[in-house]
C-alpha cells in the first residue's frame, strides 16, 4: 500500500467498519466524522452551494450506511465512500439544469461558495492542471459534462491516483486517462469560447502522462 493511501485509512477503521455493520450507530458516527471534511471538499467543489453540498452530504452519508453490508473490504474504505459521493454528485448534477455563471464579475452571493475561501483540497503530487484563479475556476468547471467536472475535481483538486480513479470511477486505468484528457480538452475550449487566447489562460494544463 502507498504512503498516500496509507494516509488516508483512518485509525482503527477496520474495526469501526465491522462495529457500524453490526449496528453500531457510534462506530458509524466516527467513520462519518472521519471522512466528511475529505467528502465535503469534492462535493461543495462540484456542487457551489453549501445548502446544496450540506444536503447531498446528509444523503451520501444515510446512502453509505443502507449499503455498509456490501463493503467487502476489496477497496479501501475511503475509495468506496469517494465512488459513493461522487455517483450520487453526477446524479444530482445530470438531473438539474446548469446554472449560468458570470465569469466577468466576482461571485457575490453569500450562498455561492468559491474554492478559495471554502476549498483547501490539494493539488495532485504532480498535477497536470492548476486552477489558479478560484471564480474562474468555479465558472468554468460549471460549463463542463458532470462526469468532466468530477475527474477533474478528483484528480487534479483532491489528487488522486489513476490507480484511485480506477477504484472510484469503476473503470480501467487506461480509461481513465482517455476521461482525463477529454475533460482537459473540454475545459481548454471552455476557457477558449470565454477569452479567446489559450496562451494566456492563468489556467496551466499539461497533457503529458503522469502517474
Amino acid at each position: 500500500m502507498s504512503e498516500n493511501r496509507a494516509q488516508r485509512i483512518l485509525p482503527g477503521e477496520a474495526d469501526y467498519i465491522s462495529r457500524a455493520k453490526d449496528g453500531d450507530k457510534d462506530a458509524y458516527r466516527v467513520l462519518v466524522e472521519g471522512y466528511q471534511d475529505r467528502l465535503f471538499g469534492l462535493v461543495i467543489s462540484l456542487v457551489p452551494h453549501r445548502e446544496q453540498a450540506e444536503d447531498l452530504m446528509q444523503e451520501i452519508f444515510i446512502k453509505a450506511y443502507f449499503a455498509l453490508q456490501s463493503f467487502e473490504g476489496g477497496s479501501a474504505f475511503y475509495t468506496w465512500m469517494y465512488r459513493i459521493a461522487s455517483n450520487h454528485c453526477l446524479d444530482h448534477l445530470r438531473k438539474r439544469r446548469p446554472e449560468q455563471v458570470s465569469i466577468d464579475q466576482p461571485l457575490k452571493d453569500d450562498s455561492t461558495i468559491t474554492f478559495e475561501n471554502t476549498l483547501e483540497a490539494p493539488l495532485s503530487e504532480r498535477p497536470e492542471t492548476r486552477l489558479d484563479a478560484p471564480t474562474e475556476a468555479v465558472a468554468l468547471l460549471g460549463t463542463l459534462k458532470p462526469d468532466e467536472r468530477v475527474i477533474l475535481t478528483l484528480r487534479e483538486l483532491e489528487g488522486h491516483s489513476y490507480e484511485d480513479l480506477a477504484e472510484v470511477l469503476n473503470c480501467p486505468i487506461n480509461t481513465v486517462k482517455s476521461r482525463l484528457n477529454r475533460a482537459r480538452e473540454a475545459l481548454k475550449q471552455a476557457y477558449f469560447q470565454i477569452y479567446g487566447n489559450i496562451s494566456d489562460s492563468k489556467i496551466v494544463l499539461d497533457n503529458r502522462e503522469k502517474p
